[in-house]
Parts: C-alpha cells; structure tokens; sequence
C-alpha cells in the first residue's frame, strides 16, 4: 500500500520569497548530512530531501536587505551542487540511495546496510517529504543518538549522543572502517534478539574526554574483554554486548568549539567584559576609598611603633601605586582572566552538557530500546506457523515509513529480562545517577510499599530491561548527595540497582581539587564542592594492623575523617561495595601510606610524576591518577572486568572473586555492609 503525497508533484520547488530562508534551508540539509552517520536514518533522510529538490540558483531570489549588492549572493561548492538530484519520482529517489550505497560499500568493503536497504522504499520517502513539507521535518527525524555495531567484534557497539560539543564546530563520528552504523535503534533491537542478548553493560567517559580520544580508550577496552586471560578472566560471552557512550565532553584548551564560540560571539564577549569592569570599578574604587580613608591614616599614626614604621616608609615610597586608576585595571585583568580560565578548563561546560545532553539522551536510549524490543516481540507472536511475516508498522523511527522483517526469534535469552549493567568514570557517574532519576521517573519510583525481596522490581527499566550493576569509577558526584535531606532526587534511582560497587582513591587530584574550584559558585554547600564521592578511601580501625576491617575516610588536604556517620539514616552508604585503588599502580605514583602530614607532599609528587608521564612514558609508566582504572593492564581493570562478566553469581561469590584477584595488590576492599558503630 503506498502513501498519500502531502505535496503535488516532484522535483519539489524551493520557495522563492526570502534567499536567506533557502540558504539557511540548504546549510541546515548540509550539516545533517556531514554530521550523520551515511546510511543512518537521519542521513537518509536529508538526502531525501536534497534528492527531492532541483539544485538551488541564487540568481532568481531577491538580494536580502543585509547585502549590499547581487555580488554578495551565496555561492555553493561543487559537491554542494551535487548533492541535489530533481528527481521526478520516490522511486528515482530509492534508486538514488541504492546507488549511493553501492558506491559506498565498494570504498568500504567492510561496511554492510542490510537494515537500511529493508527499510528505505517509496513509503518512507513519501512520509519523509510529507514531514517535510508539513514543516515536520525535524521531529519526525530528530535523533538524539545513533547506535554504531564494531566490526572486529559483533557484541560491541558504540551509542553516541547527537548534541554537538557547539554550535560552530562539525561532530566527530567514530572511524568508518571499525564501527558501522546501524540504520536505527530498531536495527539494534534486531541485533539483540538475533544474538539471544541477555546482558549489556555500558560504559560512559567523565570529564575533558574528546570523541577520539574515547574512540581510542573504547577498542582497546573492547578488545582486552574479548581476550580471554585465565579460567578467572575469562573473556565476555557472545549473548553480553559491551556498549560505549560518548556525550559531547570536550578537552581543556585545545577545543576548536572554545575559540569558535569567542570568535562567533564578540557582542557577548564585550557585555561580559562591560558587567565585569563595572564590578571591577566599583570595587576597586572602594578598595580605594579603604585605603585613602582608613589604612593610611592608620599606619600614620601608628609609625612611633618599631614594625609599623618601616611599612610607613615603604607605603609612602610607593604612594603612587595607592591611586584609584592604578588599582581598577590589574584588578579587572585578573578577573577577566580568572573568569576565562575557568572558561578554557571546560569542567563547567561539560558538567551542563553531561546533565542536560548527555543523560537525556541516554535516558531516550534505552526507553526507545525497550519500546522496539517489545515491538519485536509483539512481531514474532504474530509470525504465521509457517514462518511467514506480516509487517507491522508503528516504530517512531520507522513509523508510516515501511518496516523491516524480522524473523522469528525471542526477544531476549532471559526470561526475566536483558541485565542492564552501568560503568560511569568521573563526571559520567553523575550523568548515569540523572539518567537513572529520568527513567525512574519514567517507570515508576520506588517510594518503599512493594514487598520485593529479589529486588527485580524495583530494577526494572521498562519491560524488557532491568538494572543489575552500578560501578563507579571516580564519580564525580558530591559525597554529600548520599546523605539525609540531600538524596531525595536519587534515592529512587540508586535503588534501583541491585549491587552498587563504588571504585575510588584517595589521590586523585583532579577530582580533589578541580570540583572544589569549578563548583565554588554553583553547588548549594560548601562541603558539596569540596569533597567527592570519588575520593572515599578505606582507613583500618586500627592503624597498627593495616588488615583489620576498614572504614570509609575521605580526605580534605591534610585532615582525614569519616565519609558518612555510622547512623540509621544512612542506607544509601551501605548499599555501596567499596573497592579502594588509592595506592594502586596506575593511579598512583607514589606508595607512601596516608598520614595527615604527608597528604599534601603525595598530591605535589604524584602532580609532578602525572606531568612527567604524559612526555616520558617509558620512564614512568603509564600513570593517569583520574582514569587509570580503564588500563587495560591494571588490576583494577581485571576487577572491572570480573564485575561485568559474571552473570547471576552472587555478591558473595563475585567479592569472593574479588578478594583473589586483589591478593599481592594493595587494593583495600569492603563488600557490602552495615557501618559499624564505634568502638
């Protein structure tokens, strides 16, 4: 059955009434295709679009009231001019796309577009151009992520989050000739029933993380968890899928997206250079008026006394630095660079995009993945006993659009659901702590009146997926957010999991000092921006036998004292099983034990060996005191790996395994329990 057409006739006509509307039509048609995946369901759409149109000739459209004469009209490239094909039917179109995806795959010998070309017939591109010309069009393909399968590994993939690092600077997608794009999340929906999928665990990136550099970390963590070490480190089945996201995080500095934004926003700029000097005079004039008024006639009156007289001396030597004039301007300048540092060091930025881009998008993620999971299997009930299938239309990215058989498969190996298993480093825990909060939102919370001693309930995302594992890899998260009054907007979506192991050290430095400095303005305490969840470390009862059971600590600089008060009010401390790396090679350079007076020494010297590292390697290992848990050659990445391979043991077997594998190290480890009271 083929579509009604919402417009007359094709090619389609651009409307000739404002040039800069057609031109900000075909720049905007343009950036959707350089930055999509080729052959995503986005991509082809703008391609319909582009196809469905003539190419545009300036010349015929009024000169707009901001130029001055026709010489100022828009140009276009060749490959601009290109992309345009006129055609004079859907069907034209669909060929068009089939040719374009022959080519492609003849420069990409690996690449394969089964879905999209099950998918992509007259219907959709009749529905796509109705979108369009209904002014539709960017909600009916509005995409907030794309999903990408590894083509070394078939239970890998890659889940990206469409936002832009900004507005000015074109997405990185990740190397075509390791990952291929799947048409939708629909086509992973396929994939996971197809494979018998009963696990997933994702993994997220925290803080100053640029697309390729977690390109990079993602295959190298991919490919040590499908290596199999020993019995113990075995490697990740084929029915687990290991899945990386990446939200728009960007590196300090060095960001094009930094410079694009002074560069593309100079009016901006001077309003905030304007507000900043207005306060800078005000101040500095009253810093002024205190000096002029009361500091020198103080130390004037008071230079009979033998320490005050040398400062009056000094003070009336230099009296012409007291001038007002003289203290406004180094007074703004080091405002205006302090404000533009902590600009440059992006952790504010990154912070705004891993809670408003970042968790949203991971939250559509997996509603929408349990919507076509469900819409699988409503599919595969209705598959004739003969094997035939009717198609059903009805998905949001495929809806009135055609629809991709599916042959008749279960949905899932577990009949009670696909485990979901969370791993979040850094910032990305308090990314996957608001995903968490948006789907409990979403599918119920829990308020504490349903008896559920499995827990199963409570951890289910959907009706197809259920939370298994939280691990938390430095989170940068406030320690504060676990304690009474402060929790109210996670204690629903932390219980949602059923076992929370919490990785951390002590010597950190970056998650010790940058928060306190980043969140100084922004977080509602002071304690809140000063100590982190991930830098909790485990400090014995008694210090005269390292061994005896642990407590956690965490430190301010040189003063240490307990995470959290051993009271009745604290439940969310005692879901946590804690694993502390703080002297662990690979995020330690320095084996010194804690004491209060060498705390700041062993933050100055691990500073110093992390700066040596990144220039001489060879010489000092490799050392990341924010990340190195992800070192595939490190014990805390065999622990990572033991915590997401194993499937249905329990917390007693798997902090078993845990205790073998940490034996030789000087990994301090706490299973899950009450807090004990004091002695």
């Amino acid at each position: 059955m083929i579509l009604s057409r919402q417009y007359s006739d094709l090619p389609l006509t651009w409307d000739t009434k404002s040039s800069e509307t057609l031109q900000n039509d075909c720049q905007w048609l343009e950036s959707l295709v350089k930055n999509s995946p080729p052959f995503s369901d986005g991509w082809v759409k703008a391609r319909i679009v582009q196809l469905a149109y003539n190419c545009p000739n300036f010349l015929d459209f009024p000169v707009p009231k901001n130029r001055v004469n026709s010489s100022q009209r828009p140009t276009m490239t060749t490959a601009q001019l290109l992309a345009y094909g006129g055609k004079l039917s859907e069907k034209e179109i669909v060929e068009a796309l089939q040719w374009e995806c022959l080519q492609y795959c003849q420069t990409h010998p690996v690449a394969d577009f089964p879905c999209f070309r099950a998918t992509v017939d007259e219907n959709y591109v009749i529905a796509t151009l109705n979108s369009w010309c209904d002014r539709h069009f960017s909600e009916k393909s509005a995409r907030n992520f794309e999903v990408y399968q590894d083509l070394v590994y078939p239970n890998v993939f890659l889940v990206i989050s469409t936002a832009p690092i900004s507005l000015y600077v074109d997405r990185q997608l990740p190397p075509p000739d390791r990952f291929r794009a799947l048409f939708n999340v629909d086509e992973f929906a396929e994939i996971v029933g197809e494979g018998f999928c009963d696990r997933m665990t994702l993994r997220t990136h925290g803080y100053a993380t640029s697309a390729a550099t977690f390109y990079d970390l993602f295959m190298k963590e991919a490919s040590a968890l499908n290596r199999e070490e020993s019995a113990r480190n075995s490697r990740l089945k084929d029915n687990h899928f290991y899945i990386g996201y990446h939200w728009p995080s960007e590196q300090p500095f060095t960001s094009p997206g930094l410079w694009s934004d002074f560069s593309k926003n100079w009016g901006v700029v001077l309003k905030f250079s304007f507000v900043l000097s207005g306060f800078a005079g005000i101040i500095g004039t009253g810093l002024y008026g205190m000096v002029k008024l009361l500091g020198l006639p103080l130390f004037k009156g008071l230079e009979f006394l033998p320490l005050i007289g040398p400062i009056w001396k000094g003070i009336q030597l230099s009296a012409i630095a007291l001038q007002w004039y003289w203290v406004v301007p180094p007074l703004f300048i080091l405002w205006v660079i302090l404000m533009q540092c902590l600009r440059v060091l992006v952790y504010q930025r990154d912070r705004y995009r891993a809670i408003h881009y970042g968790a949203p998008d991971l939250a559509e993620f997996f509603w929408r993945l349990d919507r076509a999971l469900n819409r699988k299997a409503e599919k595969t009930k209705q598959t004739p006993k003969n094997g035939a299938f009717t198609p059903v239309l009805g998905s949001m990215e495929t809806e009135n659009q055609g629809s991709l058989s599916l042959p008749n498969q279960a949905v899932s190996g577990s009949p009670s659901g696909i485990a979901v298993n969370l791993v979040g480093h850094s910032m990305g825990g308090l990314l996957l702590v608001n995903t968490l909060r948006i789907l409990s939102d979403r599918f119920g919370k829990d308020d504490g009146d349903i008896e559920d001693p499995d827990g199963l309930e409570f951890s289910k995302i959907g009706d197809r997926l259920r939370l298994d594992k939280l691990i938390l890899a430095s989170p940068d998260i406030p320690l504060e957010f676990l304690r009474e009054g402060r929790n109210n907007y996670v204690r629903s979506a932390i219980r949602r999991c059923r076992q929370i192991y919490l990785m951390s050290s002590d010597r950190d430095i970056i998650l010790r000092y940058m928060p306190t400095l980043g969140n100084w303005f922004s977080e509602p305490s002071i304690e809140m921006s000063a100590y982190r969840l991930g830098n909790v470390y485990l400090k014995p009862l008694d210090d005269r036998y390292p061994n005896s059971n642990y407590r956690p600590y965490i430190r301010n600089v040189l003063v240490s004292h307990e995470a959290a008060s051993p009271t009745s009010a604290y439940d969310l401390f005692e879901r946590f099983n804690y694993i502390d790396c703080s002297e662990t090679i690979g995020v330690n350079g320095i084996f010194w034990a804690l004491k209060s007076h060498r705390g700041l020494a062993i933050d100055l010297i691990n500073t110093l060996m992390f700066v040596l590292s990144l220039s001489y390697s060879r010489l000092f290992g490799e050392l990341d005191l924010h990340g190195g848990y992800f070192l595939t050659h490190t014990d805390t990445f065999k622990i990572l790996k033991l915590l997401i391979s194993v499937n249905g043991e329990s917390e007693a077997e798997i902090a078993a395994g845990i205790e073998e594998l940490i034996q030789g190290t000087r990994i301090r480890f706490l299973p899950r329990q009450p807090f004990l009271t004091k002695d």
